[in-house]
């Protein structure tokens, strides 16, 4: 019997790396979407096929769609210079692609969201899978979901996973942890914004590698699933754990002041009001995040390791 066939986008990623290593070693045929050769070397290292191009290759999407059992889509242009909703336009061309590859199939294609877009519950407790939208950029992004879900009428078995705003663990430099380290040490201060109170959402990056090869397997077409390990830590617990790593006090600063050190976008997304119940996954799913806490990973895990390669390559200059 042939191995089951699996394509994914973003593959070489923090996240999609890990997906792509837990898809081997459960006896799948993985080919990964790879946009340099240091890529294709890490695929290969993984022990996935490279497949050489980027999320504007449609023709190339929707042939290596056309011939998987299950399509994974984790890849997102990050270029933040551009405005969001250019970068959510170009992500329902890449949708619309490998949609078009599994019509009429019933296969799985499993696409990424984001947890940060929906409004908080006035009374800070978790909010489920449908919380309505709030008035936010990050909100923008609903609208690929929402593209993706509509194929689900043309015979495409089609799941969300909505990452937290933390996916962490593994030494991972590049991530929104690894951001506010490197803010740390160039500024001398670890911050937060108001009084810090407020919690966010996150995951360690094998819990969430695992949940989205439970979805493909497991999870009926047309649905979301929150992809929260935590919902309690709050901002001014996160730079308080990044002043302590790195030596540096925590204080707050305003929204003004945050805009002028990172950007509207960025700060928006650090001031997220977000705790994105994991019920359903549990429940429907069988997921069970096991990995380590976002804290701990700070001060006692990886993240040691980040912050000193940080130190070393000069981050503070």
């Amino acid at each position: 019997m042939s191995q089951p066939k699996v394509f994914i986008t973003g593959a070489t990623g923090f996240i999609g790396r890990v997906v792509t290593e837990f898809a081997v070693k459960e006896g799948y045929d993985v080919r990964g979407l790879s946009r340099r050769e240091e890529g294709d070397a890490l695929l290969k290292s993984l022990g996935a096929t490279p497949v050489r191009g980027d999320l504007d290759n449609h023709e190339l999407l929707t042939q290596e769609s056309k011939n998987a059992d299950i399509v994974l889509h984790l890849a997102f242009n990050h270029d933040f210079s551009k405005p969001f909703d250019q970068l959510v336009a170009l992500e329902i061309s890449a949708v619309t692609a490998l949609a078009q590859g599994l019509e009429g199939t019933n296969k799985p294609l499993v696409v990424t969201n984001g947890t940060a877009f929906v409004k908080p519950d006035p009374n800070g407790d978790e909010t489920d899978e449908t919380a309505p939208v709030a008035d936010l950029a990050l909100g923008h992004r609903q609208v690929a979901e929402e593209h993706a879900f509509s194929f689900v009428a043309k015979g495409v078995r089609v799941v969300s996973i909505r990452l937290p705003q933390y996916v962490y663990g593994r030494a991972n430099s590049t991530g929104f942890a690894a951001q506010l380290i490197k803010f740390a040490l160039a500024s001398g201060e670890s911050v937060y914004i108001g009084d810090g109170e407020y919690c966010f959402s996150d995951v360690y990056v094998d819990d969430a590698a695992r949940l989205y090869l439970l979805a493909a397997k497991n999870a009926p077409a047309g649905e979301a699933f929150n992809g929260s390990g935590h919902t309690t830590t709050t901002y001014q617990a996160l730079a308080t754990a990044i002043g302590n790593l790195v030596q540096v006090p925590a204080k707050s600063i305003t929204e003004q002041q945050a805009t002028e050190r990172w950007g509207p976008f960025l700060t928006s997304f650090f001031s997220v009001r977000n705790r994105a119940s994991n019920r359903k996954a549990l429940e429907q799913l069988g997921w069970r995040p096991t990995g380590p806490g976002l804290l701990w990973e700070i001060h006692s895990g990886s993240y040691v390791e980040v912050a000193e390669k940080f130190k070393q390559d000069g981050a503070a200059e």
